[in-house]
């Protein structure tokens, strides 16, 4: 068998306890004051269209949506759109055979921030 000689073995991938830390992920938002504007306002539509209600808890809010596939891709969307300004965020969605939910959550440290983002909603 002869080998390749563009072939290069790939590395074996270090274990998780050897690799260097990563830098903590700030907590900031990317977006500038006009984006922020405009971010706000998509916010305040999707929860005004496609939400049934909003509940806060400590360190996370959850959006419940309404049962409509275009609110779920609505929400999905926007949330992606979040994420990237703001990486801090943990965002997921839920899906239970009668209810969907959209959940944005931070990390301990940042309620301020979360409670800035709820207030954004109103």
């Amino acid at each position: 068998m002869t080998m390749d000689p563009g072939f290069a073995p790939v590395p074996a991938p270090m274990p998780p306890a050897w690799r260097p830390e990563a830098a903590p992920t700030p907590i900031a938002c990317s977006l500038d004051a006009s984006a922020l504007g405009s971010r706000a306002e998509e916010w305040r539509s999707l929860v005004a269209w496609s939400v049934t209600s909003v509940e806060v808890d400590g360190r996370a809010v959850r959006l419940v949506l309404r049962d409509s596939e275009a609110d779920l891709t609505a929400a999905a969307a926007l949330a992606q759109r979040e994420k990237e300004c703001c990486p801090f965020f943990d965002v997921s969605v839920t899906i239970e055979a009668d209810v969907r939910t959209l959940v944005l959550a931070v990390p301990e440290g940042a309620e301020d921030m979360l409670a800035a983002f709820v207030d954004l909603l109103a």
